[in-house]
């Protein structure tokens, strides 16, 4: 329930933050009471797909899987809220390209972190055991 939450939350603010950015273009057409409840619901529905997804990570599965599948998820997601809030111009390829790059960027800078942890975590390991070997 907490992830719930949490993941709501964060797509709400989310969603509210490229709400301000798009109204900056044309600032009449976005913050009619209409317009947010729409958003809102967008968001819940963003927060509450990628609260499942994050479900992914309580499995024991290799850490580069669990981040692709995530990746799937999310990004297949916001693509499709995304074209329903107006989020991003489908006739424009370059907007739909950054979506894709944007998030490719974040996660794989996850993978790299959670990558270089476990590395971290076995050199460690390893030596504990050599210490005790001794």
């Amino acid at each position: 329930m907490k992830n719930l939450i949490q993941s709501i939350s964060i797509s709400l603010c989310s969603s509210y933050f490229i709400i301000m950015l798009i109204s900056l273009k044309s600032p009449h057409d976005y913050w009619f009471s209409e317009t947010i409840v729409n958003q809102f619901f967008y968001a819940v529905i963003l927060g509450t797909v990628i609260a499942v997804a994050n479900q992914l990570y309580k499995l024991d599965w290799s850490m580069f899987v669990v981040l692709l599948i995530h990746y799937a998820i999310t990004v297949t997601s916001v693509f499709i809220i995304g074209y329903y809030g107006s989020w991003f111009d489908l006739d424009n390829g370059k907007s739909v390209f950054l979506l894709y790059a944007r998030a490719s960027v974040i996660y794989l800078i996850v993978w790299l972190y959670y990558y270089t942890e476990e590395k971290r975590a076995i050199r460690k390991m390893n030596s504990q055991l050599q210490h005790r070997g001794e």
